[in-house]
């Protein structure tokens, strides 16, 4: 079932017995739950009516005796359970060992006080199980799996639209580079950029620079870009920043292999004319990444990036073999003229 429809029949008071949530985006997780329980039951109701159940360590049939309670002081009860590992093909991780039976009678004449809502954070049931099989056929199941980054991003424009703001496409393209295209860390950015943008209602590429954290990631390829274009004061500049941040060389040195790595790449696959789809479709990278890293390839030739690489691998074994003091060794390289 669509997610989107049921939180559009929630928010009417329009509930289902039974719920199962299945998949891992934990953003639609939470927002499922916030709304089902702002439509279901009034703040006061809460704290005696609004329930969680761990199937770790908790008995289903406990379960099964508060969802045939009628509420207390309330129109209804809302149940989360937790871990439901018996919908699927995992091998049991505890002691507590579960009556199904209740679960099944149960599915066969649900409580019309309740709503019961598993949340499976699973890539699939066990189809084969007697009890998977009675709720898909009883329950309302809604897919909350990770989007994909073009279902994410379509996802956060369309919320950006929805709240009335409009966002430029190269502040869209660096908040999206930003948060990684994660559903769940882009939503929790956007409230900051909502209230800077109160007034003017349009977000800027500026905005998202100055507002958006930057990964250890996003750092070193700053840096990287120092590198390549031999601004030697910046880039020692941005090393010790990294340095004072607790970040250790040899890490730095590692993450910046990997950014190297695929700017030789790319520029392989630039030269055997690979449109910049057929890179995503290869690497399995984020577009916007792959992007800015063909931006960067093409002002060198394969040559000069070929030893930079080569001199940070050489780097990898020297600082942990011992051969010289981690930190020195990468100061010699940034001091190293490439170009």
């Amino acid at each position: 079932m669509s997610f989107q429809k049921e939180i559009a029949k929630i928010k009417e008071k329009k509930f289902d017995s039974v719920y199962v949530l299945l998949g891992k985006e934990r953003y639609l997780t939470n927002q499922f739950k916030q709304q089902l329980i702002a439509s279901g039951m009034e703040e006061e109701e809460q704290s005696f009516n609004l329930m969680t159940f761990d199937m770790k360590q908790d008995l289903l049939d406990n379960v099964m005796i508060e969802a045939q309670t009628i509420p207390f002081f309330g129109e209804r009860k809302i149940i989360f359970i937790q871990e439901p590992y018996f919908l699927t093909g995992e091998k049991k991780k505890t002691d507590v060992e579960h009556n199904l039976n209740t679960l099944l009678d149960y599915l066969d004449e649900p409580s019309q006080s309740t709503i019961l809502v598993f949340l499976a954070p699973y890539d699939k049931l066990d189809e084969r199980k007697k009890i998977v099989k009675k709720l898909k056929k009883e329950a309302t199941l809604i897919d909350v799996s990770n989007m994909t980054n073009r279902l994410a991003q379509q996802y956060v424009s369309d919320t950006i639209k929805n709240e009335g703001y409009e966002i430029s496409k190269e502040a869209f393209e660096e908040f999206i580079y930003l948060t990684n295209a994660n559903l769940s860390q882009m939503m929790n950015e956007l409230d900051k950029l909502f209230l800077v943008a109160t007034e003017s209602k349009k977000i800027t590429k500026e905005m998202v620079k100055q507002l958006i954290p930057r990964s250890l990631e996003h750092s070193i390829f700053d840096l990287l870009k120092y590198i390549l274009a031999n601004q030697k004061e910046q880039s020692l500049a941005l090393y010790n920043e990294l340095l004072l941040q607790g970040e250790d060389p040899i890490k730095i040195n590692a993450i910046l292999i990997s950014q190297f790595r695929l700017l030789l790449q790319v520029k392989i696959m630039a030269e055997r004319h690979y449109q910049q789809s057929n890179m995503i479709d290869v690497l399995k990278i984020h577009p916007y990444r792959i992007k800015l890293s063909l931006q960067e390839a093409k002002k060198f030739d394969l040559k000069t990036l070929g030893a930079i690489f080569d001199y940070l691998v050489e780097n990898d074994y020297k600082m942990k073999s011992g051969y010289m003091d981690a930190n020195l060794l990468f100061e010699l390289f940034l001091m190293k003229q490439f170009k």
